[in-house]
């Protein structure tokens, strides 16, 4: 396994590079390196209520047979620092309701953010850092997804 990962927004041009926290986070960073195996093209939003954060749905069938699903504590914060990625899992019915599994991938481009929901505090594993020299390119991508709406994004291994 590689130590990063790399998402891209094509219609921007844009590759940013993370470094996995494989130490950290043994468990998280070796499922989100497996439902890498091939690279995931989805939709990222901002996020309503943690501040500057792009939020991207993992896909059901990509995790619900890894470790993502329902998976251990692992170098938990309910303050991601600037470039900060954390996976969060979310059983059936916890999220206002919705019948199936949340599987959100939280990355963090701004300051005084927190993982404060309508249900409360809800830890998230942090897994990955967004290299320095791409934090800037990042900012620009969540400022993007304010000003445009939804942004294509494509995960993949590094």
């Amino acid at each position: 396994m590689s130590n990063q990962i790399k998402l891209s927004f094509p219609h921007h041009q844009i590759e940013i590079w993370a470094d996995l926290l494989t130490e950290k986070a043994p468990i998280t960073c070796k499922a989100i390196w497996e439902i890498l195996e091939t690279p995931l093209q989805v939709s990222c939003k901002h996020a309503m209520y943690t501040g500057k954060e792009l939020s991207i749905q993992l896909p059901q069938e990509r995790c619900d047979t890894t470790p993502l699903h329902e998976v251990a504590p692992e170098n938990q914060t309910c303050f991601p620092a600037v470039g900060d990625l954390l996976f969060t899992y979310m059983p059936p019915y916890a999220w206002n309701g919705i019948p199936a599994p949340i599987y959100d991938l939280g990355c963090f481009y701004g300051q005084d953010c927190r993982t404060f929901f309508p249900m409360g505090w809800v830890p998230g594993n942090r897994f990955a850092v967004i290299r320095q020299e791409d934090l800037e390119a990042f900012a620009l991508m969540g400022a993007k997804a304010i000003q445009e709406g939804q942004q294509t994004i494509i995960l993949q291994r590094a």
